[in-house]
């Protein structure tokens, strides 16, 4: 009983995340071969992981919003609006005289202070007021891309906290800073989907809202809560993206918005809510980094590398959801066989007369 229990954890019974192993796997053996005195590298891996970091905690959020069938369109605004802020909070501190530790400290609690308030926005106005998703989030991605922009003048401003800049760059047993909390991040999601009422609600409600209603749920608190954590993980974004460039940019990861959903679509979150897990948006986010270095290490110097990068992962995407389909109508159809077997009755064991009521 004990290996098949174990085989069915090293082999999940999700066709898309099936699909997604077989892929990452391909993607990390085929680098490997056709670049190994690079792509193998310590330092490679730990450069990646440095990379995802921010883009990770930032898909993080969008999956949330997505399982709830919606989506957030500010989570990228939410993270430069908390940068912004921290390093504003910092410089407030330093000149007040304050010890580098405290300044930390004041730069921390404000960016996930703000990340928090931005998405509880979001989940009001979503929740309560019953407003879509999509022009929720885009009516307050306008807006706080517009607070980040008046309060830097449109530039870049520096942070203030040589420890925060410290914990950007160093690393702890050879895993980044910026990748521990990422990994940290993805536990606490994985906690909250999988070992929380709230987790079992927030895909009751994105599967069909009216039957959580039915079934006493409170949506709009599920909705506030929801998207208030949402903002919290951009919030952490943001103070990540200080941590590594010891700025805040209102502007920066413009294209992040997209790279979110492609992530979360890619790690198997449906687009109609109620379906997602935290493992395939790894193993997407992962995927994705892999290609795009692999590409970079590959097309060096010939100028084409972005190029060759979106059209690889848009033919990711299309070979990921295309295998996963494929392998779904398989498995439907093998499983309508095996009922249609059970259900009718073995002529052997009839002529023996065997199988009577």
């Amino acid at each position: 009983m004990a290996p098949k229990n174990a085989l069915r954890r090293l082999w999940p019974v999700d066709v898309q995340l099936r699909v997604l192993i077989v892929v990452f796997l391909v993607v990390l053996v085929g680098l490997s071969a056709w670049e190994p005195g690079t792509f193998l590298r310590l330092a490679n891996f730990t450069s990646m992981g440095l990379q995802i970091s921010d883009l990770g905690v930032l898909a993080l959020a969008m999956m949330l919003a997505m399982i709830l069938a919606g989506v957030d369109l500010s989570v990228v605004a939410v993270a430069n609006l908390s940068a912004v802020l921290a390093a504003k909070a910092m410089a407030a501190a330093a000149a007040a005289g304050a010890g580098d530790g405290v300044i930390t400290m004041v730069g921390v609690a404000a960016a996930l202070v703000a990340g928090a308030a931005a998405g509880m926005t979001n989940g009001l106005v979503i929740g309560a007021l019953r407003v879509p998703p999509i022009l929720a989030t885009l009516a307050t991605m306008t807006l706080w891309g517009g607070v980040a922009t008046v309060l830097t003048n449109g530039v870049s401003i520096s942070g203030q906290s040589a420890a925060l800049q410290t914990l950007g760059t160093q690393a702890f047993a050879l895993i980044p800073v910026p990748t521990l909390i990422l990994i940290i991040c993805v536990v606490a999601v994985w906690v909250l989907l999988n070992r929380s009422s709230l987790g079992v609600r927030a895909y009751l409600l994105g599967a069909n809202s009216r039957a959580s209603l039915f079934s006493g749920v409170n949506n709009a608190k599920v909705t506030v809560a929801v998207y208030t954590t949402s903002g919290l993980l951009a919030g952490v974004a943001g103070l990540i993206n200080v941590a590594r460039t010891n700025s805040a940019n209102p502007s920066y990861g413009a294209s992040y918005i997209l790279l979110t959903i492609l992530i979360a679509v890619l790690g198997g979150v449906s687009v109609t809510g109620g379906s997602g897990r935290v493992a395939g948006v790894v193993l997407a986010l992962l995927t994705l980094q892999m290609l795009s270095t692999g590409f970079n290490m590959i097309l060096v110097g010939t100028g084409d590398s972005n190029f060759f990068k979106n059209f690889a992962w848009g033919l990711l995407l299309l070979a990921v959801v295309s295998g996963s389909r494929m392998s779904l109508q398989r498995f439907r159809r093998r499983a309508r066989g095996a009922g249609e077997r059970s259900a009718s009755p073995d002529p052997e064991r009839v002529a023996a007369g065997e199988g009577r009521s």
